[in-house]
């Protein structure tokens, strides 16, 4: 093994510790432009704004889990690279990027897109 003292096998990086920090933040942030554009689009009545404080409630539990990877996502003990590692093979960054973010980036751009033609 080149580049490790002799006897000391480099640490493998646990789950989710080799995606950058900032990949988890896009991520949170499309999630969260779509739901800051439900409030402030839909929620024109009791029942609306109601249903919408609902789903808010859902975002807060079921982004705990991100919230929790992006805490994970540093590089104590290793050297953070390039290519990141899957079940299904290496990944670049940018492809690991892509493949996390896609959808609630895509969906905030769409339901963008939406309210504008709505109106």
């Amino acid at each position: 093994m080149s580049g490790s003292p002799a006897g000391v096998q480099p640490k493998d990086p646990g789950p989710f510790q080799d995606i950058p920090r900032w990949i988890w933040t896009i991520f949170l942030c499309g999630w969260g432009a779509i739901f800051l554009l439900f409030v402030l689009f839909f929620a024109t009545d009791g029942g609306a704004a109601f249903a919408i404080t609902i789903a808010v409630m859902f975002l807060f539990m079921a982004f705990g889990l991100p919230i929790a990877m992006a805490a994970q996502g540093h590089c104590d003990g290793y050297e953070c690279g390039r290519v990141i590692q899957t079940r299904s093979g290496p990944l670049s960054e940018r492809a690991a990027a892509v493949q996390i973010a896609l959808i609630p980036v895509a969906a905030a751009i769409g339901l963008t897109a939406f309210i504008l033609l709505a109106k």
